[in-house]
Formats: structure tokens, sequence, C-alpha cells
């Protein structure tokens, strides 16, 4: 018999981001709605986080992933207990405890689990600064109301202490979620270590979401990393780093000292998904940075924009480059002042349609606090009762341009990660 077709939710409101449709959903990069499902189950299990509603009955949502040709795509999906009149809804789902309890059989840990655990705990003891470990022990809370039992637990002189999680089966996206979140709020910081990890193929969604915590590094236990352990006596790993098509470069051994350890707790080797995303985002301005400094007869527009568009980008980026900089850069007149600049343009009406999309760049930035007060209120005097939205094309370019400032779900993934450039910190 056909199986009946299955209804999504076709949209839903993320806090702190907006209205994302399905569509939309599926057109992201993996990292952004990786992200955002990263988000929304850290709020799911108490942190904090986004809360994702459906858009057609107000009931939360999370992201599943269901595989398309091989290919794991991300849908919008109801917790179980949804509204069930709504017309997205999809019926009851498996709770994690009956998921779980379908993997394993009733068994929480196989045999070689622990086997392995006991290696790493071996390892780990090799090195003269251990000071103390303990495999699958429960570890009380200092910060959370419940205490966990990670894999192994060591501490070192010198270096403080470590959780290792050695992930063999398809753990959970709740579990991945609720075990970052408690390690990062008790300050120690979580390695999880992959088994069985195949680079010739598309990895299980669990791995891709460990591997996106730890910023596309994947740490896996093989044989040439425990002989380099033995040999240097100290924990050292299989370091696969994720490269820019997706997959992974070929494996480098690393110390578990070499690693850098970041606000969440998530050590990473090197950062291969904040660094190539701002760097992609700086060479898209480049050549606007490039063509405004040779700008210099400002009665002609710029590339294919009108005067007042051009003036208008020529402000924006004298904003964020006088922010990043900490001295006036003025790309728009020959004014000393942000301020003055913003002035002009606001009293002779170059800017009237403009006033929500510049108070939107100017509270995202550092330079907010430093404006007069008179930039305020030729804002309220000199705005046109007809803006320009989200969906003009001004608002698109400069989004698309300045996304630290401008785009909801650039600036929600760098402030996630520690990230944000101090430009884009409002004061």
């Amino acid at each position: 018999m056909a199986r009946a077709p299955q209804r999504i939710v076709e949209a839903a409101l993320i806090e702190r981001i907006g209205p994302i449709t399905a569509q939309e959903l599926l057109a992201m990069s993996d990292d952004s709605w990786g992200l955002i499902r990263d988000r929304i189950t850290d709020h799911r299990n108490g942190k904090v986080g986004l809360v994702a509603r459906c858009m057609a009955c107000d009931s939360p949502v999370y992201i599943p992933t269901s595989k398309l040709r091989g290919v794991a795509r991300p849908l919008f999906q109801h917790y179980s207990g949804s509204d069930p009149t709504c017309r997205w809804y999809q019926g009851r789902n498996l709770t994690p405890d009956d998921a779980r309890a379908a993997q394993y059989q009733g068994r929480q840990e196989s045999n070689f689990h622990r086997l392995m655990c006991e290696q790493v705990a071996e390892l780990v003891a090799l090195d003269e600064r251990h000071v103390r470990h303990t495999v699958e022990q429960y570890l009380p809370p200092t910060e959370n109301e419940h205490g966990r039992y990670p894999d192994i637990y060591v501490e070192w002189e010198g270096y403080g202490s470590f959780a290792v999680e050695f992930q063999m089966s398809g753990t959970f996206q709740t579990e991945i979620s609720g075990r970052c979140k408690h390690y990062e709020r008790e300050g120690i910081p979580l390695l999880w270590i992959l088994f069985g990890i195949n680079t010739a193929v598309e990895l299980p969604q669990s791995m891709v979401d460990v591997i996106r915590r730890h910023r596309g590094n994947a740490f896996v236990l093989d044989r040439s990393a425990i002989a380099a352990s033995r040999e240097q006596k100290t924990l050292v790993l299989t370091c696969y780093l994720r490269n820019a098509g997706g997959g992974l470069d070929p494996a480098q051994l690393v110390r578990f000292d070499e690693l850098t350890v970041p606000r969440s707790k998530v050590p990473y080797y090197q950062d291969r998904i904040v660094e190539p995303r701002l760097a992609a985002i700086r060479e898209l301005r480049r050549p606007w940075f490039d063509t405004l400094k040779q700008w210099d007869d400002r009665y002609f527009p710029i590339r294919d924009l009108d005067r007042p568009q051009s003036l208008l980008v020529a402000a924006a980026f004298s904003i964020v480059a006088t922010a990043a900089n900490g001295k006036v850069i003025n790309y728009a007149s020959n004014q000393g002042s942000i301020s003055a600049l913003l002035n002009t343009y606001l009293h002779n009406g170059d800017f009237a349609c403009y006033t929500d999309l510049l108070t939107r760049l100017i509270e995202n930035t550092a330079i907010s606090s430093s404006l007069k007060p008179s930039v305020w209120k030729h804002m309220r005097l000199h705005g046109d009762a007809h803006q320009v939205d989200e969906h003009s094309t001004e608002w698109k370019l400069l989004r698309q341009l300045l996304p630290e400032a401008l785009d909801p779900e650039v600036r929600e993934f760098l402030l996630h990660l520690d990230a944000l450039p101090e430009w884009a910190s409002a004061e």
C-alpha cells in the first residue's frame, strides 16, 4: 500500500530572525540552517537559544532532516503535543525515549563503546599533567540542576578539566544539545570523539551536527591517533577539517592541548565555519570599498545605482568603516563627522525614504552612541511616510553587503559563535 503524502510545516517564525518558509530553509547553506536547528534544540532543552513557531497555529516547531536521494534536507516539524487542528499538523512524533529504545534495543551502551572509553582513559593517563579521570561516573553539577555521566572526565594540572563523549551511533540532536549546553554552563570543555567516520560517503546527520558544533572539525580515535598518543604521551586525535565544498580534508594528527576553546566550550583546531563566511563577506564588499575610495564626483552615481542610492551606499559604508577603524572615514561627503554627513543628506531630502534603513544600520553598529542628538532629530523631521522596506532594492543590497548589521540570520549566527565583529556590536 502506498504511503500517504506527508504534510509539512510550510513556514515558521524564528525569534530574532523572522519568518522563514520551507523553501527558504531548503535554500539556506548547511551551516545556516544547521545553526538555527542547534539553537532551537538548545532552547527546547531549557538553555539560551531560539524559539521557532508554526505560522499557521503558533505551536513550537523544530528542524529535523529527511533524506532526498541520499542527501539530508531540513524541514520544519511540530513538536509532539502541538495543535492537531493545524492545517500543517503531521501527527504524533516518536519521542526521544522511544527512538533511543529502538536504537539500543533496551541497552544504553554497547560493550565496544565501553572498551573505547577505557582506551581514551588509558591514553589521557599517559600525560604527566594528568591528575585524575573517571569513566562513566556521575559528575555533580555546579551551575546546573542535575549532573551528568560523561564518558570520560579528565582533570589536568595547569590545564583544567575536560569531558569527552564518544559517539558511536546516531546520537540524537536533543542529546547533543543537552550535553553541549550542560558543559558550557559548567565551564568544562566538551570534546566529541567520533567512531566509524567514512569520508567517502555522506556522513550521518548526527555526525554533521557534532562536526558543526566543533566548527567544522571531526575528531576521531583510530590506530594512528592511538600510536601517536602513546609516542607523545598525551591524547592525540585524528582531525578531519571540513573544506569549502562541504567534504573533509585529509586527516592530520592533533594534540588535545593544541585546540582552541571558545565560550561554547566545544573546542576546535581550525575554525572552518566562521572565518570562511566572514572572508566571503569581506571579499563581496571589497570592490565596493575600492569604488567608493575613488568616487570624487558625487553628482555621478556609482555602478548601476542612481544618485540617492549611491549616496546611501556611501553613507552606509562610511558608518561601517568609521565604526571599524575608530576614526572618521567619509565616502559620501567632505565633512569631518558621520553626524554632519547624515544631517546634510537628511536635511536636503536625499535620505528621506531611507531613515528606517539607516536607523537599523546605526543601531546595530558601534557608532550609535557617538552620533549627535541632531541626527535623530533630523531622522524624525525629514523622514518620509513612505519608507523603503526590507523587500526594496536598497535594503536587499545593503543586507547582502553588510550582513553583520542588517541580516538577522547572519547576525544571530555570529552572535551565537562569539564572532560578531566589534563594529557590528551596538554600544
